[in-house]
């Protein structure tokens, strides 16, 4: 627990809660309808990407009682994830409204923008207000929350060397006199100057969960996974590793699952390239601080490095049971080849976490292209429907960068509307 920052009743009475609902996890879940909760997934800037690789007794007693009855209702068990049986909720409607990075007057590198935020509507194809940053800082990053109508917002320094990462609230009522409300969240790391982060809001929006990559120097990334209190800014929980790994900081793959219990965030064995990309859980409640000990891998893929075309990133759905996997082709090696890209090089597939094999093509991409990647910016509990993104010939490698972003449903796919503006040639700037 940090020391840097008082604990909050609420957040005394949240770790409580956690501790009375670890001693009843043999509990195993009841028929009830689980709560609707819609996926998000918290991008980042390509450009970043690609730069840096005592509480009384009767009050515990009713702290007890609530963890028992918060695990009576859930989805889940408490020792594993879903096995990627059907799904028991309604399917969430794809989000009409989005937040982006404003790329308007960009500079000749294609990455720079205004440092604003552009509020839309993906329907209309309108954008409904401007975000401006406070005074010295500019916005870098925007993730979804729960309602379609918060998002989390990564801020850093307009100075050259950037500064330690602030983080904003945005609420928006779009259609009201005032659009949208931003405020400061009282979280800060201890480390100020990480390579890389990823973050996600719990589906409760009481916690932010920030992964963090830093490289000391001695060939070996640091990776940190924290949990920080949203009202207080108190540090929760966290979990460490010194694995020579890649993760979510650089795969955009961190992720809560519905039962507010579980993280997903990926791995990259060291020395394993890209032959097994792994995703995992971490159950938030559980015992350990380390971070691969304390999670476990719920999915491997197995893509050969050699191969031009790849799995490079992987999302698991909030039911827990489908990892959609976004391919890249020939964007580490040399560029590919038109036909190559045109024939299956860019995809999206659905695996089951229960049998561990693939079960669908979602899309694939059929333009021509030279090296390209894709992306998963929203999904419904299951991967019925997904809001997906390629972007192709990147760094104008063999052609001309180009990228769309649209609602994938049944191999077809449906282009959003999106001002000129808000670029789908960098789809990390785009949250749902």
């Amino acid at each position: 627990m940090s020391t840097e920052e008082p604990m909050s009743i609420e957040d005394r009475v949240r770790t409580a809660t956690r501790a009375g609902a670890a001693l009843v996890r043999d509990i195993g879940p009841m028929a009830a309808e689980p709560e609707k909760v819609r996926w998000r997934r918290r991008p980042v800037p390509l450009a970043r990407r690609w730069g840096t690789w005592g509480i009384p007794l009767a009050a515990a007693a009713a702290v007890v009682l609530v963890a028992l009855g918060l695990v009576a209702v859930r989805q889940f068990g408490a020792t594993a994830p879903a096995t990627g049986g059907p799904a028991t909720t309604a399917p969430a409607p794809v989000p009409r409204y989005y937040v982006a990075l404003d790329m308007s007057g960009a500079q000749s590198d294609g990455y720079t923008g205004t440092g604003n935020l552009i509020l839309g509507d993906d329907q209309t194809g309108k954008a409904i207000a401007t975000v401006t940053p406070p005074h010295g800082m500019e916005f870098t990053g925007v993730q979804g929350a729960s309602d379609e109508r918060t998002f989390v917002v990564m801020a850093m320094s307009d100075k050259p060397l950037g500064g330690p990462a602030t983080w904003y609230l945005l609420r928006i009522a779009p259609g009201t006199n005032h659009p949208f409300q931003l405020s400061k969240l009282p979280i800060k790391l201890p480390d100020s100057s990480p390579d890389s982060l990823a973050y996600a809001l719990s589906p409760d929006d009481r916690e932010l969960a920030v992964e963090s990559s830093s490289n000391p120097g001695n060939g070996a990334a640091i990776i940190t996974m924290a949990l920080y209190s949203v009202s207080s800014g108190a540090e929760l929980r966290a979990w460490t590793t010194s694995k020579n790994i890649d993760s979510g900081a650089i795969q955009d793959t961190l992720a809560w699952v519905s039962d507010g219990r579980q993280l997903a965030f990926s791995d990259i064995p060291a020395g394993a390239g890209h032959d097994d990309d792994q995703i995992r859980t971490l159950d938030v409640t559980g015992s350990g601080t380390d971070l691969l000990a304390a999670s476990h891998a719920l999915l491997t893929v197995k893509s050969p490095s050699s191969s031009p075309s790849y799995c490079w990133t992987m999302h698991l759905t909030p039911d827990g049971g489908t990892v959609i996997c976004g391919t890249q082709y020939a964007l580490l090696e040399n560029p590919g080849t038109n036909a190559g890209c045109a024939n299956g090089g860019l995809e999206f597939t659905a695996y089951s976490v229960r049998t561990g094999k693939p079960v669908r093509v979602l899309y694939q991409y059929r333009g021509a292209c030279h090296n390209g990647l894709s992306s998963v910016l929203w999904t419904d509990a299951s991967a019925t429907e997904i809001i997906g993104a390629t972007q192709i010939d990147i760094a104008n490698q063999g052609g001309r960068q180009a990228g769309q972003i649209g609602v994938i449903t049944d191999g077809h796919i449906r282009l959003l509307k999106l001002p000129k503006s808000v670029s789908p040639t960098y789809y990390g700037i785009v949250a749902f």
